[in-house]
Formats: structure tokens, C-alpha cells, sequence
């Protein structure tokens, strides 16, 4: 039997001293191994083990040879097994209490600490070996802790008031608990003491002999702790010789019988007596029926809840070490920093210190977490306030982390496991640095922050999930958080968590925290934790607020937000390391928690290699998901994760974007992250596409909603506002909005939704089979038969299919060099209706750039002006309106323009406008001479509004046709064809190769714009030239929209269509004139242009009618009180339509437009439409008469 220094019986009989004190000078205790750091201070992890026979279900009967407390080589052994926990020593000691009484047992305990507080007192370090004078008799109590009791003065200032005499022999927080324990026993210890902690205490009577044994752990289960019961090491007994605990479950292995091994639940202590009694039971966790709120004398104001806060943050500084905090960019890390800079500075002044404080953020090189985390840091003060470290990896990193990732997890959890990787990579970072930091975990349990919510249908449900949630945050979140800054010998503190905070925050009226799935969809007020981010939206006491975009970007999971898609490259690399047999036999190999996917076996086989037996220990999810076990039913999940992965944003996508908003700061362009899912983007983000998926997932767009903006330039950027630059967003308006915009640009049709969604669903399967790039081509190929049907093309008639109207404006450059042969003969380019046409036709036309970005580039070199290839390119622009407003005939202008041309050797490409933004059509539509041999004629027809029979027409006079389906036809922005006629076409075949220079197909050329699957046959000499081999998914599903819109109409023959248009227009017309405030100043087809009233004399200018643009589409009754009932009903209800248009000196007009959603329910349901637009014109007339008013307001 083990017999050390004065650690056995005769001890524990001698006269005990008025003062605590320790039962054996460290340097006889075993394993006295602690050696210093450089800095002269203990940096051991905390980290406990300890055993005790079972005196109490075998009382007076013999022990068997139980090695951890027999011998001392088992003992250090073990303990060093939680050597990361406490890397830099660790101590042991071991002993008996109750000698010669039947009570008699063996002890031990080792523990490897993390000196936080009174790191250099060799007295601090435990196990403590205390030995008190109580009333009540000597005790002398054994105890090891792990954690840190925020409230050790106070408790310790409580039991001096209450007559505790028995002096404090060390600063350390832990000692405390074993002062309250024998001052007040230990459930009464465990209810008072604030902090994250888990300890056990081995306990003798002095006098009598009698021993105890108990264990805690802290209310939340921030801190783990287990046990399990040994063997009898003689064969014919089967009952447990000895209780084992420990932090980990690494450290029971080969001492406990493993089906014994059970987790202390949080909030719970444990006797041999009584078991495991719950001891934290406040009534909000408990009791069904709480709700004080609905008490009117219960108010919780907003101020005492971020008093509260603060108070956590502040009792969570209580260090004599460096410390930091994790900065993720999340909202919940970033309110922490938020609260704890200004108690930083304050801490250093009065230190005469002003350095900054360190912040950690992991992720990919400038993934969105990274950039939101830089962004925070910029709104804190810089560098001068916090210096930044980040955490770059690589998807190569990340496989051979996994073993070691699920041997320190003790857990074959799939989502917690991929989740654990950044955090062990970011935990890996600060232990360089720091032995503390403060996290943001808990505020998701607290304020609703899951996407899932918001199918709650009440909020006593909503209240009850909370609890239901709260309840398993010490398996989950926590455990993750422990293991993996543990693994490091880095301690995390989490202020959300903390009891008085947790306690007020629950006693606030859970409709609070409904969350309402259309503010999820528009980024909006009403989404998840809004009660928690409209708290902190003020500035903090250094006057720093958290930027707007961070504050509210949407929920992000763990392993989210960090960068590429390399869980998806995780899961295809393990899956393969899972044969079909094994993946068969599952349920026979693992009958518990038995695995549903490879990966899950994957992660489950490492596990059984470790912890075999203790299977059992694992507390997953109820149905294997989160939301599984919520009162409401929620299809949005399976237990492989969210059904529709469209409704949340994922940066781990192989090749993706880091997912971002942007914003300009000190000259610089940032992006900034945010997160709705709890899977990957389906689909490859290819990195010319960073930069818009980053933009749409910033504002709380789905996957699939980001997808529809990808290889498109800056017009299809989702802006800091939630919106591109046309004010629509890539999802439907709701279906209380009319809609009138579609001569602008169109969010996209439920119907065109649903049809791109689709397609993205097929890309979805086609990429993870790794034949995305043929199925693209697939689909593109498809596409161009489906448009030439409905266009009723003529035999050897061809598509392009190109990102833009604007961009179309390349290709016949392109075709007219392909025609001539030589790339010497000079090209002219003439545009009619400028100002009338799109903004980017022009510079286009003339081989310039007209966007910050090129679709299949991404964001342009600064200085960049002209394609490559392109640069010789000249243009004649003729305006559409004189200044005063009427219309220039551009036809005459146009022939001299020609003649010219020829005179001079050039070739000319000729423009005319089929419809321009107020619907104006040219005299003329050019065609191309001699079959393009000598001119190409152009017919801009991008707003779709058109006849077959004019669209025929054209094509018969071998005229290239501009089209796009993203005015009329409804597609969102944007999605253009250039349509070749028959003849040019087969000149085009006939090439041999593609015509020069050969520049003009690089990546700084047409390969920024196109790729070989949107080009049709008579173009494939072109193919091997171009420079890009990416797919163009966001044009393919923007097609797929419009298309999906062309069908629709394509029962409603031309004539009849026309006529619609016809009486559509005459009857808005009007109406429009109806009010005194409007004037239906042009009318073309199925486009009112209007013009609206200033004063008496005067007409409102182009800035002016941007105002109203903008309040259209909103809800601006609020800021009129002086308006009508009817003027606040028309007001209150958001309209789109087209935006302001500068047509003459003295007004701009602003356009309603019939689109192919509206003209299909106008057949249908007349009376119906007519009146959505009579609400539209009254709502300007309404603006019109109380625009000063809606100016004064700011908004």
C-alpha cells in the first residue's frame, strides 16, 4: 500500500491547526514535478484525476489491486495522459482516510493546473491537502478543481460573516471550494459558487474517521468531469472496487469497466450516497409554467440586461496572466469585444499600460469570418486597440487533424467534429500567446439564434426549445470548447453564460425572440437574435459600435463562415475510406448511436479505437439533428443536416468565395462574412465569384439566392443595404408587392425562381458526381434550342449566350474581325439612343470596360480601361433626345456615319434600338450589308418587346440581334444573347480559325466574359482560344428564370400579346393622368413613362425622383403623419417600379412597366391587375404631394 510523507492515518490524527493548512509540503507529495517557466510562474492546464474506494455499496469488505491507487507509477501515468490539459507539469498525491475503521479507503488524485490566478504560489497548486477546525469537528478534505470561480473573495467574505475562521493559504480561486465545503457541505458549496468549474472532494472526519466522497460540476457544464467504477480483481466478484474521476474520458481508459462510465451531468453533484442530484434548478429551467412576464408588475429593461452583460464580461477579466478573446466575426464574438475593450482600456490605465488587446480569428486567406473579424477590429480603434492574430489554413490541413481532432473530442458527433477543426487550429494560434480568452458561445441558446426557430409557432414554444437546448450545450458547444482550447493549454470563458445573465435573459417575454422568416430572407428587423443585436446596435463606452453588416449578418455555424469548401472535400475523403460493407454492417458493429453515413462511421471506427465501451458516454442530438427534438415540426432538417441547403449560406465550399459584404474603408475594399447554413454551397463557387457569393450571403441570402448573382459584374453585387443597385434582391418580392420594374431589372418570378432552383438542385448532384462542367454544357446547349424554339428561329440561325446586354455588345467586334479575315481592317462601331440605352452599351461597344468587374475575372485591376485585343476599336454615340426632350432621328446620322466608314477604308458595325428604357424605337433597324461583307447591322432589342414577325424581319436582313430576358421576360439581372442570322452564321462556320488578335479571347479579353459552353457551333473555332475554362452557373440559372418566363407567355399568340400590351397601356395611361400630380408623359407599347409634379411649374428632377424610386419599394406611410387614410394606405404599400430615366432639362420620368408575369395575369384577371396599378399610381401621386415631407424625414 501506498505510504507518502505524512500523507496517511497518523496525519489525520494529529491536533489540527487554527489555520488551514496543507496536509504534506509539496516537495514529499508524489510527483512534485513542477518545473518553472521562464517567467517564474506555473503555466499548468487544468486537468483532474482521482479515485477512492467504494466503502459505500461494500462497506468493511477487502479491496482488490486497483493500480491507479496502488501504485505510484499508475498514478503519474494516468494523470500524465490529461498531459495537454497541464504541459507543463503536474502533481499527484495519494493516501488514506478512515484508517482502521471500516470506512477505511484509498485515495489518489493527480492534477495538472493552469495558473491564472496566483500563477507563482506554490501553495495554489493542487491537489490541496486542507486540514480545517469547524464547528462541527476537524476535517481534512482532498481536493482537485478544474475551472475558475469568478465569486472566490465573496464566497470566501461569506463564510468569514457566517464565523468561518480558517485562513486562506494560497490566492487561488479553487481553494475556496474546499473552505465553503467544509464550512457548508457540499451541495450548498456547488449553489453558491459563480464560475465554470467541475471538482471532486474526498473528505475525512477527524474525530470519527467517517469519509465522504463528492463531485460538481458547474451549472452549465462548461467545465466536463466523469466517472466510473472499477472491477474486483478477484475473478467471482463482479461489483466496482473503486470509483475513478477525471476531466476526460482518456484518463478512465483501461480503469473503469467502460459500461460504468457516466458524464456528471451539468448542474449536478455527486454523492456515493444519493448518486447525481441536480443541485442548479432555477424556475426558469425547471418549471413548465414560468412566465413572469406575463406579471405587468415583471419588467426587464434592455439597460439592465446589457448592465448584466457587462458584469459577465467583467467578472470573466479575473486573471494574473495575459489574456485575449476569440474574434469569429460573428455577432455574438463581436458584442463580447464590444463589452470588453472599454474594460480592457480601463484595467491598463490604471495599470499605466495602454497595449493592446489580442484577438483571434481563424479562416482561410481572406475568407468572410476573417474580413468580418478585420472589420470589427477596424470599428475598435486598429491596432492601437487590438492586435489581430490570424489563423490562415488550407483544406490540405485539415484531413490529417482528424484522428487527433476525435481522440481529444472524446466524441463521434459528425457536425461537432467538423466543427471542432477551426477551433483546434484557432486554439492552436493563442496558447502561443495567451493562457485565457473570452468567447462568444451561448448567446444562440439564449436569444434564438437557429435558423429553425423560425418555424416556432408560439413563443411558450420557442421558451421551451431555449430550455430544451440550454440544457445540452455542455455536450455540444461546450464540450467542443473545452476539448478544443483545453487540447492546447488554453483556457475559454463564456460571459453569455453566465447565471444572472442566462436568468434575466429568460425571464424576458419570449415573443421577443419569435423569429420571422421573411425578415430571415430580406436581412431584416425580426430575424434571428434580434432582441440580442438590437441591444448592443449603440456604441460602447469607448463611443466604437459594431458595424452595421456585422451585427446583423445572419448565424453562422462553427465550422462556417471560415472559408473554401473544404468540408465538402473532408466528407468525400473519409467517405472513401468506408467501404459499402462496412457501411452495411453499421447497425450490427455499433448498435448504439448506430452510424447513417460513411463519414459518421468514419469518425465512430477512431472513436472505438479509443474508447471502446463507452459508446454510451455520447449524448447525441434527439432524431440526430438540433432541431429534431423541437415541439414544432421543422422539415427543414434531416439528421445529415438542413434539408433545402438554399436557405442558409456555407463558405466550406471547394473553390467558393469567402462569402462577404464590401464596403470601402480608408481607400481599401473589405468584405465582410456572414452565414446561414449548416451545410457547404451545393455548387463550386468558382473564385471570380468570391466576391458576389460573399456580398449575397452578407445580406442574408440563400446558397441558391447567391448563386443567381455569380458571373455577372457590379450591377449584380448585393450592396451593404441588402439589395443590388437597382434595389431589388435575388428572390421574389413578396407576394403583397406589385411589381412594375421590369424595364430596370427584375428580382427574379416565383415562377423563374423555382425553375433555377431546380437546375441548381441537377448542378447541385452533377458537382458532387465531379460532372458539373459537361452539365453545364448540357444545360447551355438546352437553353439555346429552348430560346430558338420560342423564337421561332430560322434553320441555321445561332445563339450566344452572354452575361449581359452590355457584354453582348462584344460579340459582334468579335464576328465582325471573324468576317473580314484580317484583324488589321479597322472597325467603327455606331450607337444610337445613348442615355435611352443601357449605360454600359456604349464603352462596350467600343471595346472598354463598364463595370469594376468582368464576370468571369471578378473585380478588375485598378487602371484597367479596354479588353485586350480591343484597343483599336472606334464609335460614333448619337444621343436619343434633344435636350429639351424630343426625339433625334438617328437615321441620318447613321448613314453619314457609314458612309464615312467606307470612305475611309473602315468597316462598320450600325446600331438601331428596338425599345429603349422608355420603350423608344429608332426609324431603322440596320441590316448587314453584302451578308456582313461589307457592314454589320446591330438590332439592340435587349428590353424584349418585340413581335416574332420583327424579330424575323431583322434576322431576314442578316441583322445580329441584342436580346436579353431580363427586362421583359422577368429574368433577374442579367442574362443576354446575341442572335445570329442564317447567313452570317454559315460564313462563320466556314472559318477556319478564329480570327485575330488572338488576345482578344484571353482572360483580359473575351475569356473574362465567356467561356466555350455559351458559344454555339458556328463559333467553335473560337473555342480553343479562350482563356477560361470556368462554368458560368449564375448565367445559366438567370436563363433558366427567363426562359421558364418565355413559356409561360408562349400559349398567348404575338397579335394577342400586342393587343394586351395595347389596352394594358391605355388604361394605366389613364389613371396616370387622373392625378393632377402625374403626367403620362410617353407611351411606347407596354412601357408608361411618367412625369411627376414638383410645384405648379416645375417637374421633379432626376435626384429627386431617385428619392422616389427608392420610397416606392417600402413602406413609407409612417413618415407622412399629416397624410390621409387613403394617402397612408397607398403608402404603406410597396410598389416597384423603373428607375428614373434623365430625359430632358426641365424633368426625368420614372417608368411603369408591364413585365411577363403581369401581362399573363392581366389576361387572365384584367380588373384585378388594373387595380394593383391603380395602387401604384396612387402611391406616386401620394409621394408627389408630401415629397417635402418624405425629404425632412432622411430616409
Amino acid at each position: 500500500m501506498l505510504r507518502l510523507g505524512r500523507l496517511g492515518g497518523r496525519l489525520a490524527r494529529r491536533p489540527p491547526s487554527k489555520r488551514a493548512s496543507p496536509l504534506a509540503a509539496k516537495n514529499n507529495d508524489v510527483g512534485a514535478f513542477t518545473p518553472s517557466t521562464s517567467d517564474g510562474s506555473h503555466r499548468t492546464m487544468c486537468g483532474l484525476v482521482a479515485a477512492i474506494d467504494d466503502i459505500w455499496t461494500r462497506p468493511g469488505q477487502s479491496h482488490g489491486d486497483v493500480p491507479i491507487l496502488t501504485s505510484e507509477a499508475s498514478l503519474r501515468q494516468t494523470s500524465k495522459v490529461l498531459h495537454h490539459r497541464g504541459p507543463d507539469g503536474y502533481q499527484v498525491s495519494a493516501g488514506v482516510v478512515g484508517k482502521d475503521t471500516q470506512d477505511e479507503a484509498r485515495w489518489s488524485m493527480g492534477h495538472t493546473r493552469l495558473a491564472i490566478v496566483d500563477p507563482s504560489n506554490r501553495f495554489a497548486d493542487m491537489p490541496f491537502n486542507l486540514s480545517f477546525q469547524t464547528e462541527k469537528g476537524d476535517k481534512l478534505i482532498h481536493l482537485a478543481a478544474n475551472g475558475e470561480i469568478y465569486n472566490h473573495h465573496a464566497v470566501y467574505e461569506q463564510a468569514t460573516q457566517d464565523g468561518w475562521d480558517q485562513p486562506r493559504i494560497s490566492g487561488s480561486d479553487c481553494e475556496v471550494i474546499g473552505h465553503a465545503y467544509a464550512k457548508y457541505g457540499g451541495p450548498a458549496t456547488a449553489a453558491m459558487l459563480d464560475g465554470m468549474f467541475a471538482f471532486v472532494i474526498f473528505e475525512e472526519d477527524a474525530k470519527t474517521g467517517a469519509v465522504n466522497a463528492f463531485a460538481a460540476r458547474d451549472p452549465v457544464g462548461i467545465k466536463p468531469l466523469y466517472y466510473g467504477r472499477t472491477k474486483c480483481s478477484e475473478a467471482q466478484k463482479d461489483d466496482a472496487a473503486a470509483y475513478v474521476f477525471s476531466s476526460e474520458l482518456k484518463a478512465l481508459v483501461g480503469h473503469c469497466d467502460p459500461s460504468t462510465v457516466v458524464a456528471i451531468p451539468p448542474g449536478h453533484y455527486w454523492t456515493p450516497q444519493s448518486g447525481l442530484v441536480r443541485y442548479y434548478a432555477p424556475e426558469w429551467l425547471i418549471d413548465d409554467a414560468y412566465a413572469p412576464w406575463e406579471d405587468p408588475a415583471h419588467q426587464v429593461t434592455d439597460d439592465e440586461v446589457r448592465e448584466a452583460f457587462t458584469k459577465a464580461v467583467q467578472k470573466r477579466m479575473m486573471s494574473d496572466v495575459d489574456y485575449g478573446f476569440f474574434l469569429s466575426g460573428g455577432v455574438d464574438s463581436c458584442i463580447v469585444a464590444h463589452d470588453l475593450l472599454p474594460l480592457w482600456r480601463a484595467e491598463r490605465e490604471t495599470l499605466g499600460d495602454d497595449r493592446p488587446l489580442d484577438a483571434y480569428t481563424v479562416g482561410m486567406v481572406d475568407s468572410p469570418d476573417v474580413m468580418a473579424a478585420k472589420g470589427m477590429v477596424d470599428a475598435l480603434g486598429g491596432s492601437r486597440r487590438v492586435n489581430h492574430h490570424v489563423r490562415s489554413f488550407t483544406p490540405d490541413e485539415v484531413f490529417d487533424l482528424i484522428p487527433k481532432i476525435v481522440y481529444h473530442m472524446e466524441t463521434y458527433e459528425a457536425e461537432l467534429i467538423r466543427s471542432a477543426i477551426p477551433n483546434w487550429l484557432l486554439a492552436e494560434r493563442a496558447a502561443r500567446d495567451v493562457k485565457m480568452v473570452l468567447t462568444g458561445e451561448g448567446a444562440d441558446e439564449l436569444f434564438a439564434g437557429y435558423l429553425y426557430f423560425q418555424d416556432a409557432e408560439t413563443p411558450r414554444q420557442l421558451q421551451n426549445e431555449l430550455r430544451r437546448i440550454y440544457g445540452m450545450l455542455g455536450n455540444i458547444n461546450l464540450h467542443r470548447t473545452d476539448r478544443m482550447t483545453m487540447a492546447h493549454g488554453l483556457e475559454a470563458r463564456v460571459p453569455f453564460l453566465d447565471t444572472e445573465f442566462t436568468r434575466l435573459v429568460m425571464s424576458v417575454d419570449p415573443a421577443r425572440k419569435i423569429v420571422d422568416p421573411a425578415a430571415v430572407r430580406s436581412n431584416s428587423r425580426g430575424r434571428e437574435k434580434t432582441m440580442l443585436r438590437e441591444l448592443f446596435e449603440g456604441p460602447n463606452d469607448n463611443g466604437d459600435s459594431i458595424p452595421r453588416p456585422v451585427l446583423w449578418r445572419a448565424k453562422a455555424m462553427q465550422c462556417e463562415g471560415v472559408g473554401e469548401d473544404w468540408v465538402s472535400i473532408l466528407q468525400r475523403r473519409v467517405s472513401s475510406l468506408v467501404s459499402d460493407a462496412e457501411m452495411a454492417d453499421a447497425a450490427t458493429t455499433y448498435p448504439i448511436n448506430t452510424p447513417h453515413t460513411k463519414e459518421e462511421l468514419y469518425y465512430r471506427r477512431i472513436y472505438d479505437e479509443h474508447f471502446h465501451g463507452m459508446e454510451h458516454v455520447v449524448k447525441l442530438w434527439e432524431g440526430g439533428g438540433r432541431a429534431m427534438g423541437a415541439e414544432w415540426k421543422s422539415d427543414m432538417y434531416t439528421r445529415e443536416g438542413l434539408r433545402d441547403v438554399d436557405l442558409l449560406s456555407h463558405s466550406l465550399q471547394e473553390k467558393q468565395a469567402s462569402r462577404g459584404f464590401s464596403t470601402v474603408t480608408g481607400g481599401s475594399k473589405r468584405s465582410f462574412s456572414t452565414a446561414m447554413r449548416q451545410e457547404e454551397p451545393s455548387i463550386t463557387v468558382a473564385k471570380s465569384d468570391m466576391e458576389a457569393h460573399a456580398s449575397a450571403i452578407a445580406s442574408g441570402f440563400s446558397d441558391f439566392e447567391a448563386a443567381l448573382t455569380l458571373g455577372g459584374d457590379d450591377r449584380s453585387l448585393i450592396l451593404d443595404v441588402g439589395t443590388n443597385k437597382y434595389h431589388i434582391k435575388p428572390q421574389p418580392v413578396d407576394a403583397s408587392h406589385v411589381f412594375r420594374g421590369s424595364c430596370t431589372g427584375n428580382p427574379p418570378t416565383q415562377r423563374g425562381y423555382d425553375a433555377a432552383r431546380k437546375l441548381h438542385d441537377m448542378l447541385a448532384q452533377l458537382d458532387e458526381l465531379g460532372t458539373l462542367e459537361a452539365g453545364i454544357q448540357a444545360v447551355f446547349d438546352k437553353q439555346r434550342a429552348r430560346l430558338a424554339k420560342l423564337l421561332d428561329l430560322p434553320e441555321g440561325a445561332e445563339i450566344v449566350l452572354c452575361p449581359s446586354g452590355s457584354d453582348a455588345e462584344y460579340i459582334p467586334i468579335a464576328i465582325a474581325r471573324a468576317l473580314k479575315g484580317d484583324d488589321s481592317v479597322r472597325i467603327t462601331n455606331g450607337i444610337t439612343q445613348l442615355r435611352e440605352i443601357g449605360a454600359g452599351s456604349a464603352p462596350a461597344a467600343v471595346g472598354e470596360y463598364f463595370s469594376t468587374h468582368a464576370p468571369l475575372v471578378g473585380r478588375l485591376a485598378e487602371g484597367a480601361e479596354r479588353l485586350s485585343g480591343f484597343e483599336d476599336i472606334e464609335g460614333l454615340n448619337i444621343s436619343a433626345r434633344e435636350s429639351c426632350g424630343a426625339v433625334v432621328d438617328a437615321s441620318q446620322k447613321m448613314d453619314a456615319f457609314m458612309e464615312e466608314a467606307f470612305s475611309k477604308g473602315a468597316y462598320p458595325l450600325v446600331h438601331g434600338v428596338f425599345g429603349g428604357k422608355t420603350g423608344l424605337r429608332d426609324a431603322k433597324m440596320p441590316g448587314s450589308l453584302e451578308g456582313g461583307e461589307k457592314s454589320l447591322g446591330i438590332v439592340d432589342a435587349c428590353q424584349g418587346r418585340f413581335s416574332l414577325d420583327e424579330l424575323k424581319e431583322w434576322l431576314g436582313q442578316d441583322s445580329l440581334v441584342l436580346f436579353t430576358a431580363s427586362k421583359f421576360y422577368q429574368a433577374p439581372p442579367f442574362c443576354g444573347a446575341v442572335i445570329i442570322p442564317p447567313t452570317i452564321a454559315e460564313k462563320l462556320r466556314k472559318a477556319s480559325s478564329a480570327p485575330g488578335p488572338k488576345e482578344m479571347f484571353s482572360l483580359s479579353g473575351l475569356g473574362g466574359f465567356l467561356t466555350d459552353k455559351e458559344l454555339p457551333s458556328c463559333l467553335e473555332s473560337w473555342i480553343p482560344h479562350l482563356e477560361n475554362e470556368a462554368s458560368n452557373v449564375g448565367l445559366a440559372l438567370r436563363w433558366e428564370a427567363g426562359l421558364a418566363g418565355m413559356e409561360a407567355l408562349d400559349h398567348i399568340p404575338d397579335e394577342h400579346r400586342s393587343q394586351l400590351a395595347s389596352a394594358w397601356a391605355n388604361e394605366v395611361k389613364t389613371m396616370v393622368n387622373e392625378q393632377g400630380e402625374l403626367d403620362a408623359w410617353c407611351v411606347e407599347r407596354s412601357i408608361v413613362s411618367i412625369r411627376v409634379k414638383k410645384d405648379s411649374d416645375s417637374w421633379l428632377s432626376m435626384s429627386e425622383l431617385r428619392d422616389l424610386y427608392r420610397w416606392m419599394s417600402a413602406d413609407v406611410s409612417h413618415l407622412v403623419p399629416d397624410a390621409s387614410a387613403e394617402e397612408k394606405d397607398a403608402l404603406s404599400r410597396p410598389a416597384y417600379i423603373g428607375q428614373p430615366v434623365d430625359v430632358s432639362e426641365s424633368h426625368a420620368i420614372v417608368r411603369i412597366a408591364l413585365g411577363v408575369e403581369s401581362l399573363n395575369t392581366f389576361a387572365s384577371d384584367p380588373e384585378g391587375t388594373l387595380a394593383e396599378d391603380k395602387g401604384v399610381v396612387r402611391k406616386l401621386a401620394a409621394i408627389a404631394r408630401h415629397f417635402d415631407t418624405l425629404k425632412k424625414s432622411g430616409q
